[in-house]
């Protein structure tokens, strides 16, 4: 059984892949780590202390530490604060707060430490669970296709490996892993499919885990053809402009209407639901109507096509600000020196405050954002893509690209309006400090 588990993870694998490995110090994450060193690979660990479970978030963390040591990796270990996370991220649950907190450093982890990929120890009864929950969710034949083993940078080697294979493979090697007794509670319904529902479904069909992996094959399988299927139709209705000509897709497709959902939620493009896509249908003979996806892209319908717009937002223009003249003018920021006594912060978003001295010998520059910017948001440990807080916000591309961006000697002070870095935030030594309004929050220039 440990080399079946070895030959499932040798299929999923490159030659000479270099991964940065997600180690919880669970039985999945441990395996997955002992397999890719078994096989050869460099791996790099990394641990993710969310100190939840007190005592034993700090167990797991020394166990994670223990196994890598054991086998030569090297181990990051990332403490989270959840709770000043879901502070700043109202509506997150401790759930997801805790995922997309790990997220963020897996890739900043790849990155710095040079490594091709991110392993992560998902197994067959993960995927299992992951599909049965966007089946009851609602969804459709990617929903229920759950994980793939191989996304971007991302690989599950373990995918095809059972959780029995998994606990079998350690305990051959004689190694040891740690438990999350949050595991055993149906707090949370993924849990509660794992503990209760599908051991019921077993009671009745012995092989269901068999019977539901043959389904996951096909359905990933359905999937990838689809995938191509559209991407092909793509190349024939969208044009270079990204305007989709409706009149021949009609004319053309039996299935127009699900075509047409398909490549309005191509990656290119994201939420439009067929409530949209009937709108569009029926009113295709008349033009001047518009149409919005829920990630913001808009489509104006002429003359049988529906023409995507775009805005006049200049992406690459950059304002100075000279904070040392006392008498400049700024267009887009009140600008106020505040002495420590007189400073009595407010909880209002269009509002920030700096370390004036520390501050004085920078270059402050205003401009939009730009592909790849991040911000290291106070409060927090870590950097957030500003992609993502867009996303959060449920920001559409045209407000995107035209917020604005506060930026010192290259380091982003503020996303204005929206949320402050820790860069020269004001401390207990902070004897002057820059207080910046916001009031040009619906101008672009």
């Amino acid at each position: 059984m440990a080399n079946g588990v070895l030959d499932k993870v040798s299929d999923v694998v490159g030659a000479g892949e270099s991964f940065l490995v997600t180690l919880s110090g669970g039985a999945d994450s441990v395996a997955l780590l002992v397999a890719l060193t078994e096989l050869g690979h460099y791996c790099h660990a990394l641990h993710c202390n969310y100190h939840l479970r007190g005592a034993e978030s700090d167990r797991d963390e020394q166990h994670a530490r223990r196994v890598a040591g054991m086998l030569g990796v090297p181990v990051e270990v990332i403490h989270c604060d959840v709770k000043a996370y879901r502070s700043a991220h109202s509506g997150q649950s401790v759930e997801m707060a805790c995922r997309e907190l790990r997220y963020e450093q897996f890739e900043r982890a790849r990155q710095e430490y040079g490594l091709d990929s991110i392993a992560i120890g998902h197994h067959l009864e993960d995927n299992i669970e992951t599909m049965l929950l966007n089946m009851l969710r609602g969804s459709g034949v990617k929903g229920l296709a759950a994980m793939s083993e191989r996304r971007g940078q991302y690989v599950r080697p373990l995918l095809r490996c059972t959780k029995d294979e998994i606990l079998s493979y350690l305990q051959e090697r004689g190694i040891e892993y740690v438990t999350d007794s949050s595991n055993l509670s149906n707090d949370y319904r993924r849990n509660a499919l794992r503990n209760d529902i599908i051991p019921h479904i077993r009671n009745y069909f012995p092989d269901v885990v068999a019977g539901m992996s043959r389904t996951l094959t096909a359905l990933a399988n359905q999937r990838d053809l689809l995938a191509d299927s559209i991407n092909r139709l793509y190349q024939e209705y969208v044009e270079p402009d990204g305007s989709i000509n409706i009149e021949r897709l009609v004319a053309r497709e039996q299935n127009c209407r699900a075509v047409l959902f398909e490549l309005l939620n191509h990656p290119d493009y994201r939420g439009y639901n067929l409530d949209i896509v009937d709108n569009i249908l029926k009113g295709r003979d008349r033009s001047g109507s518009v149409y919005s996806g829920a990630d913001g892209t808009s489509y104006l319908l002429e003359r049988g096509q529906l023409v995507k717009t775009v805005d006049d937002v200049d992406d690459s223009a950059v304002y100075s600000i000279d904070i040392d003249d006392r008498d400049s003018y700024c267009r887009f920021f009140d600008i106020e020196r505040i002495s420590r006594d007189m400073f009595a912060p407010q909880r209002d978003a269009s509002v920030a405050y700096f370390d004036l001295d520390k501050l004085m010998e920078c270059s402050l520059v205003v401009r939009h954002p730009r592909v790849g910017d991040r911000l290291y948001p106070y409060g927090m440990s870590g950097s957030r893509l500003l992609s993502d807080i867009f996303t959060d916000l449920h920001m559409g591309q045209r407000q995107r690209r035209r917020a604005w961006v506060l930026e010192a000697d290259g380091k982003i002070l503020w996303l204005a309006g929206i949320r402050a870095s820790r860069h020269y935030a004001v401390t207990s030594a902070t004897v002057n400090i820059l207080k910046l309004s916001f009031i040009n929050q619906n101008e672009s220039f």
